[in-house]
């Protein structure tokens, strides 16, 4: 680690060896229908095949997997709309820790129950945005001396995330772009970090609903810096600001971020269980949302992240009605 704790490759790599065998390594899906919309060639990483329904596990599990006997003795505690949960959930309980998960009062039903599943306790009530969120965790902590997981901005987490765009580049080495999901920055700044490792040359593009667009405020302020008010379909893209160490990867890297309405999420949800034929929740389909409003991927090859599935089914039935 530097000395701001930022990852670099070697950590990367790192997590590479101690995923594997553990979590899922996704496939590459293709489809001639959305390229053709696009105007570009797609490569779409669909980490809703992933354990848990996300991403989130990788990075979960590289953190919990580094802690001492004496920082799990406590048990852990992390903050989470859901996915980042479940990742944390299973990671504890395959090394045999316990759990606290802040979630919001109005998370997906479905993501409470899975968290639920796998052991994790949930404290929720009265937990109505983000920064009450981050409040209840710090009296938790403060109260129980719980070990904390950060969802995002954690060196270990970063680089777990990381992975799935690593494995991405090594499937397909050629690509001109890459369009990833963000939020808190996790995702992000991991493949910030794979890309610099395998794909130097290619660029890297944020992709945040318009109503949560913490990244984007934060590169023209130059510090971390929330919105007023985070409203979007996509609660896996709720964070209100990228982490410290996210936000310094993505200003030093980063080709850009941009935003894009919920309604051109929810329609390229739909795209994708048409044509892909997997489920995608709305955070999910945020960045081919972005690749197909945005002029600068035509007639390129573009990397498309599609971060999670964890989604209830009527959302699914609405987007496809």
């Amino acid at each position: 680690m530097t000395e701001i704790d930022l990852p670099d490759l070697p950590d990367l790599l790192a997590a590479r060896r101690a995923l594997s065998g553990v979590v899922v390594r996704t496939p590459v899906l293709r489809s001639d229908a959305l390229d053709e919309l696009a105007g570009a060639r797609l490569f779409f990483k669909p980490e809703g095949l992933q354990i848990t329904g996300s991403f989130k596990v990788r990075g979960a599990f590289n953190r919990i997997r580094t802690l001492t006997p004496e920082e799990l003795a406590p048990g852990l505690i992390t903050v989470s709309a859901g996915n980042a949960a479940l990742g944390a959930a299973w990671a504890a309980r395959a090394i045999g820790a316990k759990l606290v998960v802040v979630m919001p009062e109005n998370a997906v039903p479905e993501k409470l129950a899975a968290v639920a599943a796998m052991g994790g306790r949930i404290e929720k009530d009265g937990v109505t945005n983000a920064t009450l969120a981050f409040e209840r965790l710090a009296r938790l902590r403060e109260e129980h001396g719980y070990t904390l997981v950060h969802p995002f901005d954690d060196p270990f987490v970063i680089a777990g995330a990381g992975t799935a765009t690593w494995e991405l580049l090594e499937d397909v080495p050629d690509l001109d772009a890459l369009a990833i999901p963000a939020s808190g920055g996790g995702l992000f700044s991991g493949a910030l970090l794979a890309a610099r490792g395998l794909a130097p040359a290619a660029k890297v593009y944020g992709v945040q609903p318009a109503g949560a667009d913490g990244i984007v405020r934060s590169l023209a302020a130059g510090v971390p810096t929330p919105p007023e008010k985070v409203q979007t379909v996509a609660d896996g893209l709720t964070a209100p600001k990228p982490g410290v160490r996210n936000f310094e990867i993505i200003r030093r890297w980063a080709t850009d971020a941009f935003t894009v309405p919920d309604e051109a999420i929810l329609a390229a949800m739909g795209l994708i269980v048409r044509h892909l034929k997997v489920i995608v929740e709305p955070a999910g389909a945020a960045a081919l949302a972005g690749v197909l409003a945005d002029e600068r991927f035509r007639g390129q090859r573009v990397g498309v992240l599609l971060s999670g599935s964890n989604t209830g089914m009527e959302r699914v039935r609405e987007t496809l009605a």
